[in-house]
């Protein structure tokens, strides 16, 4: 053919075309070119349907496509494919289109593979993929992509897709780095990341995403993972803010965080965090943070409880909490300032310390420490600025109360916090386990700044031994916990003071007895000798050693816990239980 071959037919044409003419396939009928032909002067496609089945069937021009191209065969095919038509790749064969395409009628890929090694391959249109399509190509491929197969990111170059896309049959990247700049851009399946998944855009993105490559978000939008997600190259945010509303969001690796990174979700987070960024936990639930981490930005509790169980897991920068923040971990952390804005909580597990530069509490917050008999003090220390203002709750006061009855201090101190520079204000409360302190009789406490206004220390005595210590208070043997969720662990072991009481004293006490009154529980520990007996008259008494209640009767018209070993040989009487 040295002009111009028309075909107005349908069927299968398996005659070799050679020369340097052109073919013209006109009509609305199908016809297929089966032959190896070397014909140069190009292809037109101006009716029906088109189909080669050979990779060199349409020769080496140019094809002009103003209908249908089917394209069932595999190779490489690099002829030049413009027009207002559409291509259809089918048959179970890889091909490989390799041309600079300016087609306008869309793809479809009913079977095998459709490689595209060269990012304007598929023309303009939009893609229907009901098998497989492969991107071994850099740049951006803006063609919408919808259909049920899959998509495979290949090669070593960089690759956009910024289309808003809807097909169903995941993605895979195996090599160079896939770039969504549209959170719809990968469709709705799973995606296999065994390379780099560059996540440039906002929104939600729900797919899963497992496999051995990395995630990194990029942009100064703010994108949300939701997955339950089991990659495990890591993350890295390099811009804008990254929300994780599942604590499996982030995969198995580390985190690189450059810029914000939210923790919307609850559970235990585990994955060394590191980088200049801020972290921020937001939303109702519970989160722990039990990983080393070193990020030097800020971290924000805006809602819920973050929970810190290694001494490293808010890193090194400031802390600004306006939730519930709980450190609950055997050390000392180490950060730069705390603040506990109007409304929050911060707790200080026992067995945990605080070093910090500043430490701020301001009107309305809370402190809430807890102590333990190994506690240290001070459990905090700010070398350069403490400023109290709110409630400071205590617990397991107990815990520091003299353990040795025959002690004459006067009170037990103990310093909680401490200051390089003068203390400014003072807590506008205090509470014990909840219950404001002058509700829990049955203790002394008093919190106070000392003579140098760099210490604040807790005074603790038990009523108990009050007239013995000549404290301020009438010494009695009642614990009256009100709280039913409240509980109270005394250490100190319990004597008879019979002969050290105040003779003027109100409370009528004999210095031998015990009653328990309230709906909340008393929890006693040591190995008492009282004498005069114990009153159980409402809430829980628990007895963890077996001469807890000393050597007296016990009347039991609540509930009595005998949480030991041993032979009990107290006599029990009353209307209550015993578990």
């Amino acid at each position: 053919d040295n002009a111009t071959l028309e075909m107005n037919t349908g069927g299968d044409f398996a005659n070799n075309i050679g020369g340097t003419g052109s073919v013209v396939k006109s009509g609305d009928e199908t016809l297929t070119l089966s032959g190896a032909n070397s014909y140069t002067g190009g292809t037109t496609i101006s009716g029906g349907t088109l189909v080669a089945s050979n990779v060199e069937a349409l020769g080496t021009g140019d094809v002009t496509d103003n209908a249908t191209l089917e394209l069932n065969t595999g190779g490489d095919f690099d002829n030049a494919i413009s027009g207002s038509g559409q291509v259809v790749k089918s048959g179970d064969k890889t091909l490989t289109l390799s041309g600079i395409n300016s087609y306008t009628g869309g793809t479809t890929i009913s079977g095998g593979t459709l490689v595209a090694s060269n990012v304007d391959a598929l023309g303009s249109g939009d893609v229907t993929d009901n098998a497989t399509l492969e991107l071994n190509t850099g740049g951006d491929f803006d063609n919408a992509i919808g259909g049920t197969g899959s998509v495979v990111k290949s090669g070593d170059k960089t690759l956009t897709l910024s289309g808003a896309n809807s097909y169903t049959g995941g993605t895979t990247i195996s090599g160079g780095t896939l770039v969504a700049s549209n959170v719809e851009a990968l469709g709705s399946g799973d995606v296999t990341d065994n390379a780099t998944l560059e996540l440039n855009t906002g929104g939600d993105f729900a797919n899963n995403i497992g496999g051995t490559g990395s995630v990194v978000k990029s942009g100064d939008k703010t994108l949300t993972l939701s997955g339950t997600n089991s990659y495990t190259g890591g993350t890295t945010i390099s811009g804008g803010t990254l929300v994780a509303n599942n604590v499996e969001a982030l995969g198995t690796g580390d985190v690189t965080n450059n810029a914000t990174l939210e923790l919307n979700t609850g559970g235990d987070f585990d994955n060394a965090i590191s980088g200049s960024g801020q972290v921020v936990k937001s939303g109702d639930k519970t989160l722990t943070l039990s990983g080393a981490n070193s990020y030097s930005g800020a971290t924000t509790i805006s809602g819920g409880t973050l929970i810190a169980t290694h001494v490293n897991a808010l890193g090194t920068g400031a802390i600004d909490n306006r939730a519930s923040l709980l450190l609950d971990a055997s050390g000392q952390f180490t950060v730069t300032d705390l603040t506990t804005e109007s409304g929050g909580n911060t707790e200080i597990g026992a067995g945990s310390t605080l070093q910090a530069t500043t430490l701020t509490q301001k009107s309305d917050s809370t402190l809430t420490i807890n102590l333990d008999s190994n506690t240290a003090d001070p459990v905090i220390h700010a070398a350069s600025q403490v400023s109290l203002a709110g409630t400071l709750d205590i617990t397991g006061v107990g815990d520091v109360l003299d353990s040795d009855p025959a002690s004459t201090d006067d009170l037990d101190t103990f310093t909680l916090i401490a200051s390089d520079k003068t203390i400014a204000g003072d807590f506008e409360k205090l509470t014990v386990a909840g219950m404001d302190a002058d509700l829990a009789d049955f203790i002394t406490v008093d919190g106070r700044i000392d003579d140098t206004g760099k210490q604040y220390e807790l005074t603790t005595a038990l009523t108990w031994y009050a007239d013995r210590d000549d404290a301020v208070t009438d010494a009695h043997g009642t614990f009256n916990l009100t709280n039913a969720d409240g509980s109270f662990a005394v250490n100190t072991v319990l004597e008879n003071v019979d002969a050290t009481l105040d003779p003027a004293s109100a409370t009528g006490w004999d210095g031998t007895s015990l009653i328990k009154q309230g709906a909340g529980t008393l929890i006693l520990n040591a190995e008492n000798t009282y004498t005069g007996g114990t009153t159980i008259s409402g809430g829980t008494l628990v007895a963890t050693n077996v001469d807890a209640l000393g050597s007296g009767d016990v009347t039991d018209d609540a509930t009595l816990e005998l949480n030991t070993g041993g032979t009990f040989d107290n006599a029990i009487s009353g209307s209550g239980q015993v578990v």
